[in-house]
């Protein structure tokens, strides 16, 4: 029949891939319209996301500000006009509105502002505005942000309370509320740009005055003016009450000027003048998604707006339309591109079906047209038809058949002589190898019993030399205990004891000195000066022992004040200026500029200074010394270091192992040439560790010596 030509092969592979063909074609239409509108979809959604992560940054700045404000208010428990201790606790004061804005860079103020009244009151003057302000030229540097460099002023006028204009004041004292004020130019105080989140304090009911924050508008709208989507958009802030554009667009020359024109803060309206349009009050009084709009020029732009929750602001973002739908536009064309790719396969792979399949099995069905099987039957196959593939299934069938049966009882057989022999073997190696395993079995159970004995004996003279060993150490322990505790308790009592026969001797000789001088007997004053000398230094030496066995009993006390560096300085180099004219040595300072202050024991660090100071000029004999101090900054915590350099004898690393050692001397010769007790360093790096210090030497034997004292700039009370 005719019909049956259509079972080709052939024909039905032809017919299957121009049905695909023509599917892909249909839904490569379908899928390129909706692929557009989901790049317009993706593209808005990209915008508004923008705009609305800005607004959630501004609201989250704003709600810090309030939280900055409620810690201002706790504050001001600390004003008390009956408390003698005023002046510390407004120092306090100013030190927190410090702190509170710290955190912060949009931040640039903290104020408090009383009620003309209660200032009368407070402080017995007409006002009282007090503002802790960042320092602006310090802006781009670390510095800004850290309350020492912050600065105070204060105003006594009460215009604050009488000008109504001053609505940072007169909104708060009329809503007990936190009040947020609009933008405004602070020409009367700050003489910036800014706006205020404030709030008043209450005295049981009684309005005392108003706390607040002030924002800098440079670093709040720093983020959306500086904000660029794509080459022709950016991001803008609109008060939506008022119309007003509250942020600058680019600067002059900027790209995105092109959109509005307007490179000013606050220099236009949205509700008036040349860029007034209906479609921006609906913009600015509600969010939106995503609008199209077109400037004076006719180029389209799409819009999108988040409203503020917490202030009548409006963020808006723009962008040209062209430039969102670039990326539409690269993706249908790479739509199309794969659409065409498609088709190409599709070509490629009839080819290779033709070429691989449908021609060679044509040529098959050529070679075997006639055909006599086992049983004399006769295959007669037409090419046009697929019922040729049936009769040749069965005859490969039959022919799978008989080589597969052939192959499976050649392979039992050689199973079957395999199995016999790998049995032989097996048996042959299991009678070995169970009768070496037997031996060695054997030996090594001689062999365990034999370690065991031996272990046993051992664990038993280990456990005996363990309990004496224990004994041992533990009378060791108690005898050292004892021995320190009373070395400790002996240098605490001769300490004591020696030092008032001393200071009666140095007193005498002072005395002795005075009258000699006075009934013209100089020839004594040599003699008397050498007693006075030597007296000092043995009470040097008593009270180096004192300090050590006080460090050594854990009872060394610190007395933290607070005190400025160069001063105390100053007072050392005085005081070391004998030693140094009687070694013919020369003291050259290097210090900061700005060394500040310090927090520490104010006579500890003179003492260890002086003690360094004086070990350089003992080791060096017509040298400079040098002296430098600086202060770091290492991990957010503030030191102090003191670098003496000498260049006198040096020392070997022997030397400066035992250096800081007690009574240790580098020169331990019968006949030593320095003297010294070997103590003075050693209480300085003990003085330095208990303030949370240290003190640290790099030396070469001949060439000198630096010694490193690094201190922390607040020292904590020990506990």
């Amino acid at each position: 029949m005719s019909y049956k030509k259509f079972l080709s092969i052939k024909v039905l592979v032809l017919t299957f891939i121009t049905i695909i063909s023509v599917l892909l074609l249909i839904a490569a239409n379908v899928i390129s319209g909706r692929n557009g509108q989901l790049q317009n979809h993706v593209a808005a959604m990209q915008l508004q996301r923008t705009v609305s992560e800005m607004s959630e940054k501004l609201e989250a700045q704003v709600e810090d500000a309030k939280q900055s404000v409620q810690r201002l208010k706790s504050y001001t428990t600390l004003l008390n006009p009956s408390n003698v201790n005023a002046n510390d606790q407004l120092a306090l004061l100013k030190q927190l509105m410090m702190e509170n804005i710290q955190f912060e860079s949009s931040y640039y103020s903290s104020y408090l502002a009383l009620e003309p009244s209660k200032a009368q009151q407070y402080f017995n003057q007409d006002g009282y505005l007090l503002s802790v302000h960042k320092n602006l030229i310090q802006r781009d540097s670390q510095r800004y942000n850290r309350p020492q460099h912050m600065l105070t002023e204060m105003w006594n006028d009460p215009i604050y309370a009488n000008d109504p204009r001053k609505f940072w004041y007169h909104l708060s004292k009329r809503n007990a509320d936190i009040q947020v004020t609009p933008i405004y130019f602070d020409d009367e105080y700050l003489k910036t740009q800014l706006f205020s989140v404030s709030q008043a304090f209450y005295k049981q009911k009684d309005f005392l005055g108003v706390v607040g924050v002030s924002i800098s508008v440079d670093s709040f709208l720093e983020d959306i003016e500086s904000k660029n989507l794509g080459q022709s958009g950016g991001l803008f802030l609109a008060d939506y009450q008022s119309g007003s554009l509250l942020s600058r667009i680019g600067t002059q020359g900027s790209h995105k000027l092109a959109f509005l024109n307007v490179s000013d803060r606050m220099s236009t309206s949205f509700y008036s003048g040349e860029l007034k349009q209906p479609f921006w009050k609906d913009l600015l009084t509600q969010d939106t998604n995503s609008r199209e709009v077109r400037t004076q020029q006719n180029v389209p732009y799409t819009l999108s707006s988040k409203k503020l929750r917490n202030l009548p602001w409006t963020v808006v973002g723009y962008q040209k339309t062209a430039e969102l739908r670039e990326d539409e536009r690269f993706s249908t064309g790479s739509f199309t591109l794969l659409t065409s790719i498609t088709f190409v396969l599709l070509l490629i792979l009839l080819l290779v079906v033709y070429f691989l399949w449908i021609r060679p099995f044509n040529k098959l069905l050529r070679e075997t047209a006639q055909f006599k099987g086992e049983a004399g039957e006769e295959f007669r196959i037409s090419s046009y038809r697929l019922q040729e593939l049936g009769q040749l299934s069965e005859l490969f069938k039959k022919w799978a058949s008989r080589i597969a049966q052939i192959s499976k009882e050649k392979s039992q057989y050689l199973k079957h002589l395999q199995v016999s022999h790998s049995t032989l073997n097996e048996h042959k190696e299991r009678l070995e190898r169970n009768e070496n395993e037997l031996t060695k079995v054997k030996t090594e159970a001689q062999n365990s019993r034999t370690e065991a004995q031996k272990a046993r004996l051992q664990i038993q003279k280990a456990r005996v030399e363990i309990q004496r060993y224990k004994l041992e150490t533990q009378r060791a322990r108690v005898q050292a205990n004892i021995a320190n505790q009373a070395k400790t308790q002996f240098l605490a009592n001769m300490s004591h004891e020696l030092r008032t026969p001393m200071n009666a001797i140095i007193g005498y000789t002072e005395i002795l000195q005075e009258d000699a001088r006075d009934h013209g007997l100089m020839e004594f004053i040599p003699d008397l000066q050498k007693i006075h000398g030597a007296s000092y230094h043995l009470l040097d030496l008593i009270n180096n022992l004192f300090d050590l066995s006080r460090i050594e009993s854990s009872k060394m006390d610190l007395y933290i004040e607070t005190f400025d560096i160069a001063p105390m300085i100053q007072d050392v180099t005085t005081s070391i200026t004998p030693l140094l004219e009687k070694q013919s040595n020369i003291l050259k300072m290097e210090c900061d500029s700005a060394l500040g202050t310090m927090s520490a024991d104010l006579t500890k660090v003179r003492q260890n200074l002086l003690n360094l100071l004086s070990n350089a000029n003992k080791f060096s004999k017509q040298n400079t010394i040098q002296l430098m101090v600086t202060r770091e900054n290492l991990e957010g915590v503030d030191w102090v270091v003191f670098k003496i350099v000498d260049h006198g004898i040096g020392m070997t690393a022997e030397q400066i192992h035992k250096l800081f050692l007690p009574f240790s001397q580098i020169d331990a010769s019968p006949t030593r040439r320095y003297g010294g007790s070997g103590l003075g360093l050693a209480i300085t790096k003990q003085f330095c560790q208990i303030m949370g210090g240290d003190v640290s030497v790099e030396s070469k034997f001949g060439q000198g010596s630096v010694f490193t004292m690094r201190l922390p700039a607040q020292v904590n009370q020990l506990n």
